[in-house]
Parts: structure tokens; C-alpha cells; sequence
């Protein structure tokens, strides 16, 4: 009787261990959508499975299912009732970032063989992967739906025993926050710079027009007259009013020559010859 109750027992564990051997997924599907923050919306999709667990390592900060999941540390166990296919929706910051360069690794360890496996990861947009060999398994394709570049692997007959794990490195096509901060600063240091200048040239400039403005408009006339209209108007000048023939007298000049004089320095405004009986009166025109 006792040896009868061992074989029944033996045989009862063997067929449960044969039914576990057997135990085998249909198909196994991974898409995973990175976001700009950088976590990754991952979507699994499993057909012809009452049951399935694997486990996850990544931190979970949020899930959900068509069917009832339980979720004990990385274990993730779900059992289908009715459904055909279980469907999970998973919210993980699988992605690390260094500087400009960015690094997505899922890791998965299934608890069935299955006979069909696919991974698709889709990058944000304005991401581009710039060496291949960065990308793990080998075996993949890149694809592109035309805003996004899309990374795609297909494995037949996978093994619970072989681990699971799809990585992509990637790298963004614009410089980063911080290159972009620099060159903010830098544009924003230089406008200040040349704000200063053009005020100091500005002041400079009102400087120099004040120079200008309070030389003596009687330098400026001597300058632009010559050796004779200079001493017939230094005379008149220092006379304010005098007769045609005293400045005759006082500069030795001859009449001829100084009616020359007088009349080239009327011309320029300088002077006014009013004639009065047999002689001419000149005076200083006052500015």
C-alpha cells in the first residue's frame, strides 16, 4: 500500500513537471514608446495564455491590464479568465541619460518558452542612433514612420531559461540644455558689451561735437581768409566801425586793394560797406 501511494505520488509530480516542460506562449510581443521626459510607455501582448508571469527589471511607477496582474517586486503575474490575448501597459524610467546620449535597456526574464517574439522601440523625435553597434541583439532592423526612427527584432523559440533584454543607445540632434544655456549666455554677455560701446562712443561723439561747437567762430574765420582779408578785418574788427580810407591808413594797403578786400568780405558776409557822401562806412557783421 505504501509503495502503491509513493508511484501515485511520483507520478502526479512527474505529469506536473511534464505540463510546466511543455508550457509553452503562443506569442510575446514588447513595444515600447520612450517619451521626452525620458520614461518609456512599454505595451506587452500575450496570446494563447491563461497564465503568464515574467519578471521586469526596471522600476514600475505605473501599470495597467485587461486581465488581473499582480506585481511582487519585479515579479508581474497575470491570469486571464475569458481573454483571448492579456494586454499590459507599463510606465518605467528605463532610460539613462549622460550629457547628449541616452541609453534604453529593457531586461526580462519570461517564465514560459515561447514561440514568437518581437521588440519594437520607437525614439522621440529628434533622436538618432549614430553607431548600430550599439544595439543589442543583434538581428534587428531600423525603421523610420517618418518622424520617429523605430528599432525592430524578431526571435522564434525562445527559451525561459534564455534572458530577454533589448538595448538601444541613442543620441539627440540638437545640443543639450546646458550647450544651448552657454550659447544664451554668451550672445546675451556679448549685446551687453556692445551696448557699453556704442554709449561710450556715443558720449565721446557728443564730446567731440562740443568741441567743435565752442571753438570761436572767429578762429574758424581767420583760417578760411587770406594774408589781406585777414588784416583789413582785424582792423574793422577792432574798430567796430571805421572809415574806408582809415583802413587805407592803418593796414598801408593801396585803395584799389582794399576796395577788393572790403568786397570779398561782404561777399562772405563778414562785413557791411554802407556808403556815406564821398567815403564808406564798414562795420562788423555780429554773428
Amino acid at each position: 500500500m505504501d509503495n502503491k501511494i509513493k508511484f501515485s505520488i511520483a507520478l502526479v509530480v512527474f505529469l506536473l513537471s511534464l505540463r510546466v516542460a511543455l508550457a509553452r506562449i503562443d506569442y510575446f510581443g514588447i513595444d515600447a514608446q520612450i517619451l521626452d521626459d525620458n520614461n518609456a510607455n512599454i505595451k506587452f501582448t500575450i496570446y494563447k495564455a491563461n497564465e503568464f508571469s515574467f519578471r521586469f527589471y526596471g522600476n514600475i511607477r505605473n501599470i495597467s491590464s485587461n486581465v488581473n496582474c499582480v506585481v511582487d517586486g519585479e515579479l508581474v503575474s497575470c491570469i486571464s479568465e475569458n481573454e483571448s490575448a492579456i494586454n499590459i501597459q507599463i510606465l518605467s524610467d528605463i532610460v539613462a541619460k549622460a550629457g547628449n546620449n541616452y541609453n534604453f535597456n529593457i531586461q526580462l526574464e519570461l517564465k514560459d518558452d515561447v514561440s514568437r517574439v518581437t521588440s519594437l522601440v520607437t525614439l522621440p523625435v529628434g533622436m538618432i542612433i549614430k553607431d548600430e553597434s550599439e544595439i543589442f541583439p543583434s538581428g534587428f532592423r531600423t525603421l523610420s514612420n517618418g518622424r520617429n526612427i523605430l528599432v525592430y527584432w524578431e526571435l522564434e523559440n525562445v527559451s525561459r531559461t534564455q534572458p530577454l533584454s533589448f538595448r538601444v543607445k541613442y543620441q539627440s540632434v540638437q545640443p543639450s540644455p546646458e550647450i544651448f544655456n552657454r550659447f544664451y549666455l554668451m550672445i546675451l554677455l556679448l549685446l551687453v558689451a556692445l551696448f557699453f560701446l556704442a554709449l561710450y562712443a556715443f558720449k565721446k561723439r557728443r564730446v567731440i561735437v562740443k568741441k567743435i561747437v565752442r571753438v570761436r567762430p572767429e578762429k574758424i574765420v581767420m583760417e578760411v581768409l587770406d594774408e589781406y582779408e585777414r588784416k583789413v578785418y582785424e582792423v574793422v574788427k577792432e574798430a567796430g566801425k571805421i572809415k574806408q580810407n582809415e583802413i587805407v591808413a592803418k593796414t598801408g594797403f593801396s585803395k584799389a586793394r582794399v576796395s577788393r578786400v572790403l568786397k570779398s568780405l561782404a561777399e562772405k558776409k563778414l562785413v557791411k560797406v554802407e556808403k556815406r557822401g564821398r567815403t564808406n562806412i564798414v562795420e562788423v557783421l555780429k554773428k
